[in-house]
């Protein structure tokens, strides 16, 4: 059995807000995280996929590219890179972007990041040349792409790659040689059925690369606001509604391999208004390392709003799990074979199936939800674990 909570002090760990992948690209947006209970910032952006600083300005990427940006043909260039200097085609461009070139030096774009707030290394990475998926490294300082994801100036029309530009096995590579703390922090997988639609084969390849694979996006706040009817000749994946991968990943569960279910914002975080989507960490100190470690381990859970609703006690054994949280709330039970038990209340136990005197189960893991739309995720407890 391996119970991710084993050593959670569920009485006096600090319990922080935090998201895999959150697009941070202005004060306003961090300041609106921050009002809605935010405080580790491991910020995704893709513009280029840099990890960003609370020194980061925008110019930086585009004055002293300090990594190599790739060619189609297999070539580089070598940094430090002035796009200034690159960018000779300006008169293809349309507006504004022409009129934007040369780009100096631009403000800070977080002048005002609250001292109770961590700010960890992370990047959205994409244009993988053997696969579609966007992935997240929280806790990796690994940089790719160009300032032009978007083709606005033109870099693809003379050659050079958008995103990375190799295999993904390549940039897993890069991701888990970049993280600043060893066994901390790692890879997810972004929103795997509503954008990326990946197969079953294709998660569990990712999730076999390396133990620093952390898991999936269960829930993507971004894809479920979005209006797929609108998509031409798009079918809805096999979930139970739009933004959510949970019947995804109770199949990978399935298999026996670990696999983290994360909530996130994705864009939707914005710079006012409600979002939905977040992980809350469980540590005994709020520290960079400890945020990411907390990944690493499995010691979170996901939920929607961060409302209130919270997990108070949580315990496995190879008899039964049981739970408690704050207030009254639907608690489910839920193995390979599906909803095991329902329960309504403060807490809620579940005896586990039993055959020749061990646990008949692979995985269990616990939802809980409320009557003001808060859902929380708990992390799996393996009893079948795949070698």
């Amino acid at each position: 059995m391996h119970n991710p909570y084993a050593h959670v002090d569920w009485a006096s760990d600090l319990r922080v807000g935090s998201a895999t992948h959150m697009h941070m690209t202005s004060q306003a947006r961090l300041d609106n995280a921050y009002r809605h209970g935010i405080r580790h910032f491991p910020m995704s952006n893709y513009y280029p996929s840099a990890p960003y600083t609370a020194r980061t300005r925008v110019s930086d990427f585009w004055l002293s590219q300090d990594w190599p940006a790739r060619l189609e043909n297999g070539d580089s260039l070598a940094p430090p890179i002035n796009w200034n200097d690159v960018i000779t085609w300006r008169d293809e461009l349309d507006e504004p972007y022409r009129s934007q070139l040369p780009v100096e030096e631009t403000e800070p774009l977080f002048p005002h990041v609250p001292d109770d707030a961590i700010i960890s290394p992370n990047a959205e990475h994409h244009g993988f040349t053997n696969s579609t998926s966007h992935i997240c490294s929280p806790g990796s300082a690994f940089t790719s792409g160009n300032i032009d994801p978007r083709r606005q100036y033109h870099l693809k029309d003379h050659g050079f790659c958008v995103g990375f530009g190799g295999a993904w096995q390549e940039a897993f590579e890069g991701m888990l040689e970049g993280l600043v703390y060893p066994g901390a922090g790692g890879i997810t997988i972004n929103h795997p059925t509503w954008f990326t639609r990946f197969s079953d084969e294709q998660v569990l390849e990712m999730l076999d690369f390396d133990e620093g694979v952390l898991g999936i996006e269960i829930y993507n706040d971004y894809s479920a606001r979005r209006d797929w009817s609108l998509t031409a000749g798009y079918e809805p994946p096999d979930e139970s509604a739009p933004g959510f991968s949970l019947n995804l990943w109770d199949r990978i569960l399935s298999t026996g391999r670990r696999c983290w279910g994360s909530c996130v914002p994705d864009h939707s975080v914005g710079a006012e208004g409600n979002w939905r989507g977040r992980s809350i960490l469980l540590m005994n100190e709020f520290t960079d390392r400890a945020c990411l470690e907390a990944y690493r381990q499995g010691r979170f859970y996901g939920c929607l709003d961060g409302s209130g609703l919270s997990v108070v006690d949580f315990a496995a054994t190879d008899a039964s799990v049981s739970v408690s949280v704050n207030r009254a709330a639907t608690i489910r039970f839920i193995t390979e074979k599906g909803v095991s038990e329902t329960a309504y209340g403060e807490s809620a136990a579940h005896e586990l199936p039993q055959l020749n005197g061990a646990p008949d189960l692979v995985f269990l893991r616990v939802e809980i939800d409320d009557d003001r739309g808060e859902r929380l995720f708990l992390q799996p407890v393996m009893y079948r674990p795949r070698s």
